[in-house]
């Protein structure tokens, strides 16, 4: 009896590791194919609406390139490749995700960079660069930003350029991403930086080792975020601050979750309360670094600020940006619906109709995780592709984050 339960089990294994091969008509013969063929097989089936901008052929030439280059993936490579495929849906909820075992291995050249005024920009460096903090940068490896953003723009799920460039901005350091896109021969090549001075306007090249993820917490860095405004982002997931000297109560919501140890159904009464007993001129209401979860839960503070506003006539000014995804923007809409306010900042992350509730799954041998949008919400019949623009324009600049202001804040605050 023992040996029959074993052979059932080999067999049944098997089935698992070949799964795909009779329904793609591919032959798979390594683990790597068999979750490559496992997520080409499954995402279309759960996505909501998979093919909304991309074609069956377009899908299946970019599965079928996958399966003969898996034999000779490294792991990171494999990762690389499954997101390739994933970033078709064109839909920024739907993406491959890490495991610990991939965080491992990743390595990455001691800077940071951000999207500003127009240009990527150095947000943080080793120490000895501080000098080019705010530069412009130029290129990686020779290599021109333009082309570098193109090249990477296939691996990062996203339905608009404003998330392309926010989500790119928190991987562009890695050279293992270097490696896979052909910008740097290995991932422990030296990597040159090409970056314009802001103080001289000149070009320098500098040279950057890359380290390991566990090394990279044992540098010391320069950041343009040395002087932090009061209104900046913070850890906390909402808060409150008075501004005194221009009368305006400033709410802070930079997670659509509830917390045990302070309730967010608190915290809205305390705010309401506030509101209602004070006489405050303006209140601004900022979602510039929330990127979701779930949107009902700030609608009694939407609702009961749209009451009080009837009665007591203050302005509300929602502040909207790079940062503001998912659930953030719904609840960014529903100010606009709900009361009288203002949209301030820059375009939104996230696109206005946009696909989402988001469901996942892990691939079979890897359990590298994938998420994948289950619904498509309709914020706005009207509006065209794309995020959701201010009613009032106002970009942060490099001068502004360097000397530690809003630039956002400072505006509002200075026309009010």
């Amino acid at each position: 009896m023992k040996h029959s339960r074993f052979i059932t089990l080999v067999f049944v294994a098997t089935a698992v590791f070949f799964l795909g091969s009779c329904t793609t008509g591919l032959k798979v013969s390594n683990p790597k194919q068999a979750d490559i063929t496992y997520l080409y097989e499954q995402l279309p089936k759960l996505h909501v609406d998979f093919y909304h901008a991309t074609s069956k052929a377009e899908f299946r030439k970019a599965y079928r390139a996958a399966m003969e280059d898996a034999g000779k993936m490294g792991d990171l490579d494999f990762y690389f490749t499954l997101r390739r495929l994933a970033s078709l849906a064109k839909d920024s909820h739907t993406s491959v995700g890490l495991t610990q075992e991939l965080v491992a291995q990743l390595s990455a050249i001691p800077a940071q960079f951000s999207y500003v005024e127009g240009a990527w920009r150095v947000s943080v460096i080793e120490r000895d660069h501080a000098d080019l903090l705010g530069g412009e940068v130029i290129a990686i490896n020779s290599i021109p930003m333009q082309e570098v953003e193109r090249l990477a723009s296939p691996l990062f799920s996203h339905d608009n350029q404003v998330w392309l460039r926010y989500y790119l901005s928190q991987q562009l350091n890695l050279t293992n991403l270097y490696a896979y896109l052909g910008i740097a021969t290995s991932p422990s090549q030296m990597v040159s930086l090409t970056v314009k001075q802001r103080s001289t306007d000149e070009e320098h090249t500098i040279s950057l080792t890359p380290v390991s993820a566990n090394e990279y917490g044992m540098l010391s860095f320069a950041t343009w975020y040395q002087s932090h405004p009061e209104t900046g982002a913070s850890n906390a997931p909402y808060r409150a601050l008075l501004l005194e000297e221009s009368n305006t109560l400033f709410v802070q919501y930079n997670v659509c979750m509830s917390y045990d140890e302070y309730p967010l159904d608190g915290f809205i009464q305390e705010i309401l309360a506030l509101a209602e007993s004070s006489s405050f001129e303006h209140v601004m209401v900022d979602l510039r670094y929330n990127s979701g979860g779930d949107s009902r839960l700030l609608e009694p503070l939407v609702d009961g600020l749209g009451a009080l506003q009837d009665e007591q006539g203050f302005s509300i000014d929602v502040l909207i940006g790079e940062g503001t995804f998912s659930s953030a923007l719904m609840n960014a809409m529903h100010f606009k619906k709900q009361t009288n306010a203002r949209l301030v900042g820059g375009p939104s992350g996230g696109s206005l109709n946009h696909y989402g509730e988001t469901r996942n799954f892990s691939l079979p041998n890897s359990k590298i995780p994938v998420s994948y949008s289950t619904k498509y919400f309709v914020m706005d019949k009207k509006y065209q592709a794309g995020p959701l623009m201010p009613d009032l324009a106002i970009e942060r600049t490099v001068d502004d984050i360097l000397a530690g202001r809003d630039t956002v804040v400072e505006a509002l605050l200075q026309s009010y």
